[in-house]
């Protein structure tokens, strides 16, 4: 179902792959039906995304229904396939590149990220303090985006390891919907830190990809791994249907890059909000000297 093989690593500051024609386009469009019928999403999100979320009712009745989800599904949710993407990313990046201090002691197929509203002292105790031996999990959602749907420049979340996207739609790029890849600007003073939600003025735009059918792309969600969308407009053209997922600790991860160690710090606030939308930043671990 998915040729990873023709993933290739693009020049970029973080560790990224990306491929055209992963899936087929016959592959694509059963997907797109399957998303199309659902007559229940979970949540509306940043404008305009409908999402169905591993770890609801409404996803496992999905995937039930849905004989091409469900396959594709199943092939994510293994310790084989993490392992191979895994993998892949070692052979493409083999020096000076980031790595989770801490390796997975187990992957865990049931598992998902929660998502439940908190406040900054809630998550903490949530989290804990010992971030050693992490379980492994497949999070993804299948999605469907109208227009209006936006994303601002940021970092995920601080519980994953890798991010994927497959797109099953070709947008035109008149429309908007891309993916931009940014970069912190040279000052060597900010590289002490990673906000997660950094100012655009902190930023330079590397590049953008336009959705293709059939195109994958995977990155590590390292503290530097700055994306965002630019505002999907829908006149003259299809939905901006896509699957989005990732593999996470039920940890925060600890992020190295050559001799230096990041930590994550979350940004203290009363505000509830989801578990994923909270303001968590990584800072160089006090000892290390960046250059």
């Amino acid at each position: 179902m998915l040729k990873i093989n023709k993933l290739k690593k693009i020049k970029s500051n973080f560790p990224i792959i990306v491929g055209e024609k992963i899936i087929s386009k016959k592959i694509c469009n059963y997907l797109i039906d399957e998303i199309s019928k659902s007559k229940n999403f979970d949540d509306m999100i940043m404008g305009g995304r409908s999402r169905i979320n591993k770890g609801s009712k409404n996803f496992n009745k999905y995937i039930s229904s849905s004989k091409i989800s469900k396959k594709l599904f199943a092939t994510f949710n293994t310790e084989s396939f993490y392992k191979k993407i895994d993998n892949k990313f070692k052979t493409e990046f083999k020096a000076n590149t980031w790595e989770s201090l801490f390796k997975p002691k187990k992957f865990n197929q049931k598992k998902y990220t929660l998502k439940r509203k908190v406040n900054s002292k809630e998550l903490k105790r949530l989290l804990g303090k010992n971030y050693k031996n992490p379980n492994l999990n497949l999070d993804i959602d299948f999605s469907v985006s109208k227009g209006g749907y936006r994303l601002r420049p940021h970092r995920d979340d601080i519980n994953r390891i890798y991010n994927f996207l497959i797109y099953l739609t070709d947008i035109p790029k008149k429309n908007g919907g891309s993916l931009t890849l940014y970069k912190k600007k040279a000052n060597k003073n900010l590289r002490k830190s990673f906000r997660r939600f950094p100012k655009n003025n902190e930023l330079d735009k590397l590049m953008e990809f336009t959705p293709k059918q059939g195109s994958v792309i995977f990155f590590k969600s390292t503290p530097n791994s700055y994306h965002g969308v630019t505002r999907f407009k829908e006149k003259n053209c299809p939905k901006r249907f896509f699957i989005y997922g990732s593999y996470a600790f039920d940890k925060p991860v600890i992020w190295k890059y050559k001799n230096f160690e990041y930590h994550p710090y979350i940004v203290a606030t009363k505000k509830r909000m989801l578990t994923s939308f909270h303001d968590s930043n990584y800072l160089l671990k006090s000892g290390n000297h960046a250059n």
